[in-house]
């Protein structure tokens, strides 16, 4: 399948609206091409098709009226559990839907499908006990990344229109470059999380943002408009470009650096003013964004593994399971778990931490201004073969492949990710990404400025 030929959400809307397509049959059509792929990359952990096809048959009218579309399984749906792809915790029920799953629905979307994560929505591989692994559908040997994978294989397949997920340190972004889509994460006080998992307080909730899967960047303005609590500012003014050209990171394939150096240009050749910046901070902000998470969730997740009948989790008793091939816990989750002691920070380190965090914020905040947008990788690798990401993660020293992403959430920037065909990698068929950013409030220059790059690109 040429995955490139499929129509985008406002195409579809706009065959519906004239007579061209029911609602019924488009709904059907993607049903019928979820099931066919879910075989090939098990994407999605429970479809609809039933209460789906009921729905459309009536839809309820608003701006997604009629569009069949997933959510990621740690969003609560009314009637549903989340159990966050995880065999040992005790599995929670909803009795009504997420607050962005209601908005979604009074928009008129369908909800046909809910996607697969990584235990805990932990890693960047979309592997689970409870649920399996998902495959990238432009190349079966690879990852579709993580933790939002299978919200991005759904939609790069044509499965779904558009999705919704979660991103904690690139669990939007980094998946959407991996499958070749457009993946938009506002910062974090953008969209309302109540009914999603996990519940973060304090200012380690600032690291997490909801987002959207879209096969274009006027897709990722529509659903921003039905999801956030405010919508996008209208704005007259040209977006400044803000390049960092010693960004450190580690960059490993040509694609990647190609689709950055055509993103560039593209843009400078469209006029928009561009300035260079030293950014010499971000090596030890991700070092530490890495300690920061380990010290306000390793605990949390020690009980979150406790069994419905009261079973702890013991790492000595989970390492001989591991050994024999009997694991209560993914392997990626057991090997972040052994690792977390090793790198949490005492509680003076956390807050020193935290207010290195707080004083990047206001120096870059004041930087970018309303209409600074800052354009990096979205990573220094393409989607990676099985296993391969989560190993990364855990191998020690930074920058790495992932700081880009990182950075974003440590900043908590609004950010969107392009996909750039034009530097495919012939010999997988995977596709770099390229990210934007901007401060939080300037997502309507933000957007502006990725219209006009994928146009290009």
């Amino acid at each position: 399948m040429n995955y490139l030929t499929l129509p985008d959400a406002t195409t579809l809307l706009k065959q519906i609206q004239s007579g061209e397509r029911s609602a019924e049959g488009v709904v059907s059509e993607y049903i019928q091409r979820l099931e066919t792929q879910h075989p090939r990359i098990n994407a999605a952990v429970k479809i609809f098709r039933e209460e789906a096809l009921a729905e459309a048959r009536s839809p309820r009218p608003g701006p997604l009226s009629g569009l069949p579309i997933s959510v990621k399984e740690t969003f609560g749906l009314a009637g549903e559990t989340v159990t966050a792809g995880s065999m040992r915790m005790p599995p929670i029920p909803h009795e009504q839907d997420a607050e962005i799953v209601r908005r979604l629905r009074a928009a008129g979307a369908i909800i046909i499908a809910r996607s697969n994560l990584p235990e805990f929505a932990m890693t960047y591989e979309a592997d689970n006990l409870r649920y399996g692994r998902t495959n990238n559908p432009l190349n079966l040997d690879y990852s579709p990344g993580g933790s939002s994978g299978g919200e991005a294989a759904l939609v790069a397949s044509g499965s779904t229109v558009l999705g919704v997920g979660s991103d904690i340190g690139g669990s939007v972004r980094y998946p959407a470059h991996c499958c070749g889509v457009v993946g938009c994460k506002p910062h974090s006080g953008a969209i309302n999380k109540q009914g999603t998992w996990p519940t973060l307080d304090g200012f380690v909730g600032t690291m997490l943002a909801l987002g959207s899967f879209t096969r274009s960047v006027r897709d990722a303005r529509l659903v921003y408009n039905v999801i956030a609590d405010e919508p996008l500012p209208e704005t007259d003014r040209a977006p400044r470009l803000i390049i960092a050209p010693h960004f450190r990171m580690n960059i490993q394939d040509h694609a990647v650096a190609s689709a950055l150096r055509r993103g560039i240009r593209a843009l400078q050749d469209e006029g928009l003013t561009n300035e260079e910046w030293e950014i010499p901070e971000v090596g030890q902000l991700v070092q530490d964004y890495i300690a920061f998470l380990a010290y306000h969730l390793a605990d949390n997740f020690f009980e979150l593994l406790t069994t419905a009948e009261g079973e702890k989790l013991s790492l000595a008793g989970e390492g001989q399971r591991q050994l024999l091939r009997r694991p209560t816990v993914h392997k990626y989750t057991f090997q972040q778990l052994l690792a977390a002691p090793l790198i949490k920070p005492k509680e003076a380190k956390a807050l020193q931490i935290e207010e290195s965090f707080r004083a990047a914020r206001e120096k870059y905040y004041e930087k970018l201004g309303a209409d600074g947008v800052l354009i990096l990788p979205t990573s220094g690798g393409l989607a990676m073969k099985h296993g391969k990401a989560a190993a990364s993660v855990l191998r020690p020293g930074v920058p790495g492949l992932f700081t880009p992403t990182l950075f974003i959430n440590i900043l908590d920037l609004s950010a969107i990710t392009l996909p750039s065909w034009l530097d495919i990698d012939g010999k997988t068929g995977l596709v770099p990404g390229i990210m934007l950013a901007c401060r939080p409030g300037s997502e309507g220059v933000l957007l502006d400025a990725a219209a006009r790059l994928e146009a290009l690109i």
